[in-house]
């Protein structure tokens, strides 16, 4: 539950620097700017319910085919969003084109650390009891 609380404070701190953002500069068709944020928001709980589900896995093999899958998942799903932009939009704006790569990047350190310190206090457990 602490991933999905997280994923929202993300999204939150992201919607109002996207709101500054537009505000300052009005770079135009700020419907996409919107719309790739509430899509990276739904593409981090889908992925995210996904890779947790690996993560409580108790083969090697599944997690580790889980967490990859998630990661190609949202790659290509990410560049068919930038495709269908790139179709569609008349500006077809640089700037817009930047945010969206900056955004993919919060994201996925997002996802990674998630997952690294989920799996953090599992390593340590399973080496304690280890340890005489």
């Amino acid at each position: 539950m602490k991933f999905y609380l997280k994923l929202i404070l993300l999204t939150v701190i992201l919607l109002v620097l996207t709101a500054g953002y537009l505000y300052t500069f009005e770079p135009g068709e700020d419907m996409w700017f919107w719309a790739s944020l509430s899509y990276y928001f739904v593409l981090g709980i889908v992925i995210g319910w996904k890779s947790q589900k690996a993560v409580l896995s108790k083969s090697n093999s599944r997690f580790f085919a889980g967490v990859m899958g998630s990661i190609g998942i949202r790659m290509l799903l990410c560049v068919v969003f930038l495709a269908i932009y790139l179709m569609i939009s008349d500006l077809k704006s640089n700037e817009f084109v930047v945010y969206y790569l900056i955004l993919y990047l919060f994201y996925t350190i997002f996802e990674i650390y998630q997952l690294v310190s989920k799996l953090r206090p599992e390593k340590e457990t399973k080496v304690d009891n280890a340890t005489p």
